[in-house]
């Protein structure tokens, strides 16, 4: 029995651990996975309730932004298709789970390019290492891009490629006029994108089917 209880909290901490990867997340505690008394388990109420309404909300906050730009109206559009296929496929915790990182992922996205805007322009002296790290990691992010764009089935891939490309084209020239800031907030909403269209792929990949040799 202590074996078991160990493994179930320890199988709660990993799923945890790895949904805390997705901002503007806020994870339970391990006992919220703890299976109930009743026929409803921990496996049947991951990713919780809680999880899609708190990424709904976001949503509809972000929506509420004047005038945010056609490239992160499109942004918009597609985290809300993606939150409802999360909810269709609730019953499978792994699916779901994919689908609702890929919303936030492209919600994360649309949070830098309007913080972009909104700093400083201008030569900056400060994050000059931190930004090129930064756009090394962004690089080899995008060139994954084509890869997960026919994998996920989206109709609108190309759309998210080419987004992705141009936000790294867009944080180069920032890094090349030395606007640092700009240049970080840029790249990461490119890798986010390339994030977004990696866990759409995961969700929708064949599950394979493993049988037991007699």
């Amino acid at each position: 029995m202590r074996r078991l209880i160990l493994r179930r909290w320890i199988l709660a901490s990993v799923l945890a651990a790895g949904f805390a990867a997705v901002p503007g997340i806020s994870v339970p505690s391990p006992a919220y996975y703890q299976r109930s008394k009743g026929s409803d388990g921990w496996e049947k109420r991951w990713p919780g309730p809680e999880w899609l309404d708190a990424t709904a909300k976001r949503l509809d906050d972000a929506r509420s932004t004047s005038q945010p730009g056609q490239d992160i109206e499109f942004l918009y559009s597609r985290a809300a298709d993606l939150l409802e296929r999360a909810r269709t496929v609730r019953d499978n915790p792994f699916r779901s789970g994919r689908f609702l990182g890929a919303t936030n992922a492209l919600l994360d996205a649309g949070d830098r390019m309007l913080w972009s805007r909104k700093i400083d322009r201008g030569p900056q002296e400060q994050d000059y290492w931190d930004a090129g790290f930064v756009l090394q990691g962004c690089y080899f992010r995008i060139r994954q891009a084509g890869f997960f764009a026919p994998m996920s089935g989206e109709k609108n891939a190309e759309q998210f490629v080419t987004l992705s490309r141009s936000l790294y084209q867009q944080a180069r020239g920032a890094y090349d006029s030395r606007e640092f800031q700009r240049a970080r907030l840029l790249g990461d909403a490119s890798s986010f994108i390339v994030f977004a269209l990696e866990r759409i792929a995961q969700a929708v990949a064949p599950i394979p089917e493993y049988r037991m040799h007699k």
